[in-house]
């Protein structure tokens, strides 16, 4: 898989203009994707870049939304409900590039292979 090309597609997601911030982020995200490959899929399928930068925008929205957990308010921090809506979105696009890219991923392994009810499920 084209590095460069992933970081452009994580661009696209996230309107950064310099993904090589997130350089280490986006190589977590491939070393995933490639650790559950079918051993015939061909790694230089172009959804499997956007699968990537998919990956790699939710693993930042995770990071992002457990830094907004609180908020400061005039008597002091408070918990916030789930407002981070570019978390949830961040979440619909990596299901939505995991089914494109279904028939050349092993699904029982991938840890976001199933969602039910609006909520992920986590497998192993």
């Amino acid at each position: 898989m084209d590095i460069q090309t992933i970081v452009s597609a994580f661009e696209l997601f996230t309107g950064e203009e310099n993904g090589d911030e997130y350089y280490q982020l986006i190589l977590l995200a491939v070393s995933e994707v490639e650790s559950v490959l079918l051993p015939d899929a061909d790694d230089t399928d172009v959804r499997l870049v956007f699968l990537c930068a998919a990956l790699a925008f939710y693993r930042l929205q995770q990071i992002l939304a457990a830094r907004e957990r609180t908020a400061v308010t005039y008597a002091g921090k408070v918990l916030k409900e789930s407002q981070n809506t570019a978390y949830g979105y961040a979440k619909e696009l990596l299901r939505d590039y995991l089914q494109i890219c279904s028939d050349l991923l092993k699904s029982k392994n991938f840890t976001f292979s199933s969602f039910a009810a609006g909520e992920e499920l986590i497998s192993c």
